[in-house]
């Protein structure tokens, strides 16, 4: 391990990345089966984590996510608040497409869902603000991935076409075209998305999304600060 890590930090935060909006209380048993630790290593840790507040144990023996988080949150959110950019950019393509807008970031080996504007429609693809997925399937984690270094296709494709749609890669229903936005060095910063029900996404379609997301992906890499994103990714 290079000695720039420390392997207790990083199983600590292994141990705060298994929470999940969906599963927001876990056990022992739960915590040892994500990690692959041993029920030992995640009592010790959590331990910690509770002392700081960064953990809470319940009555029953199972964490939850603690409160200093929300405050570490609210810190980070006000040094680099680029809601105030992003939220008009994808509203307005929500607006213009009737179709749920994302705003993608990589932090370690998964994806974050950092912004989002959910259609005005009743059958539409839902998806809440921090909700973590997996880099493997999905428009925007392709796309993290090809900006990233990684081989072969659909890689080599979507640093051509600068652009890529999914289908049913994630959820068998669900369509997505997504752009990468670039620092002028060509490293990827985020991903934007237009997601929506296949049915609704023809190739005429897909190509309409990606230029509108195109234009849009640009002007977020003239105006955000690149630096956030850039840490995220490491």
């Amino acid at each position: 391990m290079p000695s720039d890590r420390v392997e207790s930090v990083e199983r600590a935060l292994e141990i705060l990345n298994c929470f999940t909006e969906d599963q927001s209380v876990l056990g022992l048993k739960h915590l040892a089966e994500k990690t692959g630790f041993y029920k030992s290593t995640i009592l010790r840790l959590a331990s910690s984590l509770v002392r700081y507040g960064y953990l809470t144990r319940q009555n029953d023996g199972q964490y939850r996510l603690g409160l200093a988080l929300v405050s570490l949150g609210k810190i980070s959110q006000r040094s680099c608040d680029i809601g105030t950019i992003v939220r008009p950019i994808i509203g307005a393509l929500r607006d213009r497409f009737n179709e749920s807008v994302a705003f993608y970031t990589r932090s370690g080996n998964k994806r974050i869902c950092l912004y989002r504007a959910n259609a005005n429609r009743a059958i539409r693809h839902h998806l809440e603000e921090g909700r973590r997925l997996p880099l493997d399937k999905g428009s925007a984690g392709q796309i993290l991935l090809a900006y990233s270094g990684s081989k072969g296709e659909p890689f080599e494709t979507i640093r051509q076409q600068g652009w890529y749609t999914s289908m049913g890669e994630r959820d068998p229903e669900v369509a997505a075209v997504g752009v990468p936005i670039l620092t002028t060095e060509g490293k990827i910063l985020a991903v934007l998305c237009i997601s929506g029900l296949i049915s609704r996404f023809s190739e005429e379609r897909q190509r309409e999304c990606a230029k509108a997301l195109q234009e849009k992906a640009q002007e977020l890499a003239e105006r955000i600060d690149p630096q956030p994103f850039l840490d995220m990714s490491q």
